[in-house]
């Protein structure tokens, strides 16, 4: 596991900044899902500071993966060839729209249609932010990580921690209760619910892909063996994590709820990444 704690800058921007995106899906089904007032919109907003913060740490973390942060405009230069560049352009797309949206809301420059159809437009980007953030571990030259699974496995993570994230704020905000606001908290469950369940079979489908692999100095299943017991304990946590999205949106402890499952999720991500990193295999090897 040496190799995965090596990857720890990574292991943070592929765990914080796809569930500080998952938080805009939450809080874009919660815009449509009914009609909030003006106070509860701007007090929403406000409270949208927690996922703003941690995605943009997540972002932060990835610079201490370069030599030297002043190679991050480089990275643009492969746009079109390379999934890695492809993912920054992506991200940073996001970024800005994600920024843009919250600044204004704050300010209260969204009407309500604008609102909602800012809020869908973010979301649809936080999706293919995501998608892409797997993408770009999809290399002929490490057969490890060479799969799709990646992608649907940090696309469920996002859903999961991002619907949490979007329940607390929410309910920080004191904007749980406006028309629609029952909608909004079953979808907010049945999209953490769904990722899930697509980032655990993700995952799990990922380990048996790589104990079947085999090179000429190792087999995949010794990899895997340390990551097992990582793999496990983001198993337990994610289970946790559900049952508190399910206490967030149908129970009375809404912000607490919400908040804890934000951690938990979270931590599970992160081990289920360095679980990832932990089974590199390149090819020749």
């Amino acid at each position: 596991m040496e190799a995965a704690f090596a990857e720890m800058p990574l292991a943070l921007f592929t765990t914080l900044a796809p569930i500080g995106a998952g938080a805009f899906i939450a809080l874009a089904a919660a815009f449509c899902a009914g009609s909030m007032t003006e106070e509860q919109s701007r007090a929403t907003f406000k409270m949208t500071t927690i996922p703003v913060v941690v995605l943009l740490v997540g972002f932060a973390a990835s610079f201490f993966h370069l030599a030297s942060p002043l190679n991050a405009p480089s990275v643009l230069a492969g746009i079109g060839r390379s999934p890695l560049s492809n993912e920054i352009a992506v991200g940073s797309i996001f970024v800005i729209a994600a920024l843009v949206f919250w600044i204004l809301g704050l300010l209260g420059k969204l009407g309500e249609g604008a609102r909602k159809g800012f809020a869908v437009v973010v979301a649809v980007l936080a999706v293919v932010f995501a998608v892409f953030t797997g993408m770009a571990y999809m290399m002929g030259t490490i057969v490890s990580w060479n799969t799709p699974l990646t992608s649907i496995e940090i696309l469920g993570a996002a859903l999961l921690g991002g619907a949490l994230l979007g329940s607390g704020v929410l309910a920080l905000a004191k904007a749980d209760n406006f028309e629609g606001a029952h909608t909004a908290r079953s979808v907010m469950f049945m999209l953490g619910l769904v990722g899930f369940v697509a980032a655990a079979v993700a995952a799990f489908g990922h380990a048996e892909y790589v104990a079947g692999l085999v090179s000429g100095i190792v087999a995949g299943a010794d990899l895997l063996a340390p990551a097992v017991p990582y793999l496990m304990g983001a198993l337990v946590l994610g289970i946790v994590a559900v049952a508190c999205l399910g206490a967030a949106s149908f129970g009375k402890s809404s912000a607490p709820m919400a908040l804890v499952g934000a951690v938990l999720a979270i931590a599970a991500q992160l081990l289920v990444r360095l679980a990832f990193y932990a089974c590199q295999m390149s090819v020749g090897l």
